[in-house]
């Protein structure tokens, strides 16, 4: 790992704050070395004290433009990392369940959550939580616009145990276990237009994905399908590699072989210096041999064939909303130069960088190697016990250097909204995302338009710990 020694330790300042003090150290040489925009907020480094709020001041330097609005969404440092990285991972405590949320009625005066899929064998399933169920209250309370956050985030995320209010239907209780939620959720081969159509629910980007997803692509090979439907409609993002991984299944096997550019990357001056590779770029390429890391451990990998799995389709179809971010508009913008693309859906979120998970204990780990520090090594892994930091270090782009999704998201080709309520379970030909598509891929109308309007309102969304996440694998 690359870390600086930007600030030294002065023993009176260190006694008095304790924690404080090596929040501020770790925090401060993190966003230094790290910190895509570092050359950007050069002044708010020149007034970070010992003494500051280390995750008010975080935030506080995250980037702006010249008119004040802020860029840097994502960056920050964490008393307790586990969450965001459980998310990131899959595994983590849960319910196994995801939701969209909406306004009851006209007047605004009630929330409810509306379950979008659930995870197979996690607690919402074993209930028969399915989706289309309408939640109107959390342990017995109602959701309005003014506590539904917190309720969402002390209930539904707090991975405790929670009675769900269901419309139409007796309360369900769920106990939150920990469990991996399995992001290769739904395969299917359909048919359309007389073409054998791949469809894929894909959730998130994890390492362990991809040997679910080499599983699924040898079917897709195997079935001869023509084209995919790759459905990132609640994908929030996760791991560069799973990315390139992924796309290697997908592009034309000729640019596998070739080990073409999958993504570019933009770092800060000094990362760019260090980072770069023989040839002198920042990229990562696609490649038919893939060492992944098991969840388990960073030095027990295995390893994943994309060309043997290659179906070499003539058409990728893409589904999409505004939970579609980071590694998968990564995964759009790196495959467009490539391949016959088009996104059905809503537009995308608009997450147009990537960056390190870094927890406090690996610093002061990779730290305590060196010789002559003025801070003590042991005392801060102790005292930063579960602390951690996201830092944005790149922005990612395509060849070209275009970056799709940059400012604010990747614009469908064409319009349809998600309706969960519609009756139709995800992967079922009547879904309404889903069944717009097969109407395209068919070139003419295979049923009547089910209304893609679900009745109400949209309310802005509870995003859980990890959303939006292009994460590099380490800091190495």
């Amino acid at each position: 790992m690359i870390f600086p020694v930007a600030c030294n330790k002065k023993p009176q300042e260190e006694q008095e704050l304790g924690t404080r003090y090596y929040a501020n150290l770790f925090a401060f040489n993190i966003m230094k070395t790290y910190y895509l925009w570092e050359a950007d907020v050069a002044g708010e480094f020149d007034s970070w004290t010992y003494g500051a709020d280390p995750i008010e001041k975080v935030q506080q330097m995250r980037y702006k433009d010249a008119s004040g609005r802020q860029v840097d969404k994502w960056t920050r440092l964490m008393e307790d990392c586990s969450s965001f990285l459980g998310s990131v991972t899959g595994n983590t405590k849960s319910f196994g369940f995801d939701f969209v949320l909406y306004y009851v009625d006209a007047s605004h005066q009630y929330v409810c959550a509306v379950v979008t899929f659930t995870y197979a064998g996690s607690p919402a399933e074993k209930a028969g939580i399915k989706r289309g169920d309408i939640i109107l209250s959390l342990d017995g309370q109602k959701m309005t616009p003014d506590n539904y956050a917190d309720l969402i985030n002390s209930k539904l995320y707090g991975g405790g145990t929670v009675r769900l209010g269901l419309s139409g239907g007796a309360p369900v209780s769920l106990t939150a276990v920990q469990m991996y939620e399995n992001p290769v959720h739904t395969v299917k081969v359909l048919e359309a237009g007389g073409k054998k159509i791949g469809y894929l629910h894909f959730t998130g980007f994890t390492m362990d994905a991809t040997r679910d997803l080499e599983t699924a692509f040898r079917k897709f090979k195997q079935e001869q399908v023509e084209e995919i439907i790759l459905d990132l409609r609640y994908n929030s993002g996760g791991y560069t590699l799973t990315s390139t991984v992924l796309a290697s299944m997908l592009v034309p096997v000729k640019e596998v072989k070739a080990g073409s550019i999958f993504n570019r990357e933009v770092y800060n001056q000094a990362l760019t210096e260090a980072l770069k590779d023989k040839d002198g770029e920042l990229a990562s390429y696609f490649a038919d041999e893939f060492d992944i890391p098991t969840s388990s451990s960073q030095t027990i990998t295995y390893t994943v064939h994309p060309l043997q799995v290659n179906p070499e389709i003539r058409k990728l179809w893409v589904i999409t909303t505004g939970s579609t971010a980071s590694a998968s508009e990564a995964l759009i913008c790196g495959l467009k130069p490539y391949m016959d693309i088009s996104l059905v859906g809503e537009k995308t979120y608009g997450k147009f960088c990537g960056g390190y998970l870094i927890e406090a204990e690996d610093f002061f780990q990779s730290m305590s190697k060196k010789k002559d520090l003025e801070f003590d090594c042991d005392e801060g892994k102790e005292k930063l016990s579960g602390w951690g930091i996201y830092v944005i270090t790149s922005r990612y782009s395509d060849k070209d250097g275009v970056t799709l999704s940059m400012p604010d998201g990747i614009q469908a080709d064409f319009e349809v909204n998600d309706n969960p309520v519609d009756g139709y379970e995800l992967g079922d030909p009547s879904e309404t995302m889903l069944a717009k598509v097969l109407e395209l891929t068919a070139g003419k109308r295979t049923r009547a338009t089910v209304s893609a309007d679900p009745g109400m309102e949209p309310v802005s969304p509870v995003r859980r710990p990890g959303f939006g996440v292009l994460l590099y694998p380490s800091a190495n």
